[in-house]
């Protein structure tokens, strides 16, 4: 069995791992239950609770690279 333990210093060198929380009872949410790729700058997650059973959906838009800005 694996056990995920958060980090509030990181070491140098590291990374954090990064939680949201349910936006219904707050619990911390570490990963979605899956995740689409919409289009080339958007990707879309669905989020399961498993605290509370509330599934919700959010969507990154990723930023426009530096030389494709510069050209447009």
């Amino acid at each position: 069995m694996t056990t995920l333990h958060e980090m509030s210093d990181a070491p140098a060198g590291s990374t954090l791992l990064r939680s949201n929380p349910c936006p219904q009872c707050n619990e911390k949410l570490f990963a979605p239950a899956w995740s689409e790729h919409v289009s080339e700058r958007c990707v879309r997650h669905y989020w399961v609770c498993d605290a509370c059973g509330y599934d919700f959906e959010s969507s990154v838009y990723l930023a426009v690279p530096v030389r494709e800005a510069e050209a447009a």
